[in-house]
């Protein structure tokens, strides 16, 4: 069991209410009902009483509670004992999204301080709500996240109550990601989302609430989330083999640095698509970054810059009609 998910208990337990709590966890309120069935599964037991008004602990539910609390009492104070026995070095703390041109600009700083005498580099991969929590827990410094842009308003509100400042760094159009042999290249090089329902879906455990796992075109919705045929994998290196050696695909933005090059794997600009992906940075409005994040943050907002105005030029050379309906998206 995820300690994380022991913290959600507590916060249940002490709002008498999943609704209430997810809105405090800032995750989604069937997420959280999710989680709480799986706990009550693994311990065996239920839990909650569930009511129209809300919730409330069971006997064996308040057990549980009393040993959660020494848990997470204890897991404070080795955090906090870890904390105060680090010594000085040059740090950088990053909790992104699963893109890999975040991870592009994290190696390149860690390649420029490679010569120092010591440092601490830490870069943590993890769905957006959780990126976000470990931003808002201290876990992690900086996060690089993304969302669907008609969210903008919403998530601005949500970094807001939160503490949290938000650096906007770029905005895309969804594309599609397959081998550069695969079949649907042959003939054409704009592609329609419903033609993919025959192909595998290569995508990362978690992370079911992502945006461009739900994707909107003109013609049709899509929930690739149910998708007939599923490939669950962990890091990008895995993924993009995976699609480079089948008719497997996946969904991302425009072509990370050596992407064809070294896997054979191109993105296709989605045909029709009613959305796009925007991508920032945040970190707590207090907090004091070291001298390394800044440089990443510096560096991820010229780096996503370069990448907007390429795939403007991309999408420039496309038809007429398909330049119209991305203007459209925007």
């Amino acid at each position: 069991m995820e300690i994380k998910y022991l913290e959600y208990f507590e916060k249940v337990a002490q709002n008498g209410s999943i609704n209430q709590a997810a809105k405090l966890l800032y995750i989604s309120q069937p997420h959280l009902s999710h989680i709480i069935k799986e706990i009550e599964e693994e311990a065996g037991v239920q839990l909650f009483y569930r009511t129209r008004k809300g919730c409330s602990l069971t006997p064996d539910g308040e057990h549980f509670l009393d040993h959660c609390k020494i848990i997470l009492k204890e897991l404070e104070r080795l955090k906090t004992f870890s904390e105060s026995s680090k010594p000085e070095k040059s740090t950088l703390n990053v909790s992104m999204t699963r893109f890999s041109h975040t991870a592009e600009c994290f190696n390149q700083i860690c390649r420029k301080h490679q010569n120092e005498k010591s440092f601490s580099f830490c870069l943590k991969e993890d769905a957006e709500m959780n990126v976000i929590e470990n931003v808002m827990e201290g876990k992690s410094n900086v996060g690089v996240i993304h969302f669907a842009s008609r969210e903008s308003s919403a998530k601005q509100k949500q970094f807001s109550e939160a503490g949290l400042h938000f650096v906007p760094l770029a905005l895309f159009q969804p594309s599609i990601c397959l081998s550069r042999s695969h079949e649907l290249l042959q003939n054409q090089d704009l592609i329609d989302l419903s033609v993919l329902k025959q192909y595998g879906f290569v995508r990362y455990i978690g992370q079911f609430e992502d945006f461009i796992y739900r994707i909107t075109t003109q013609n049709l919705h899509l929930d690739l989330n149910e998708s007939p045929k599923i490939v669950y994998v962990n890091d990008r290196a895995e993924q993009m083999s995976l699609i480079s050696e089948s008719n497997f695909f996946t969904i991302g933005i425009t072509e990370f640095e050596q992407q064809d090059s070294r896997y054979q794997v191109v993105s296709i600009p989605l045909l029709g698509c009613n959305e796009c992906l925007r991508f920032g940075v945040i970190y707590k409005e207090k907090s004091e970054l070291t001298a390394a994040e800044k440089e990443f943050v510096e560096l991820l907002i010229k780096h996503y810059h370069v990448l907007q105005a390429k795939e403007a030029e991309q999408i420039n050379k496309r038809p007429a009609a398909f330049v119209r309906q991305v203007e459209k998206t925007i």
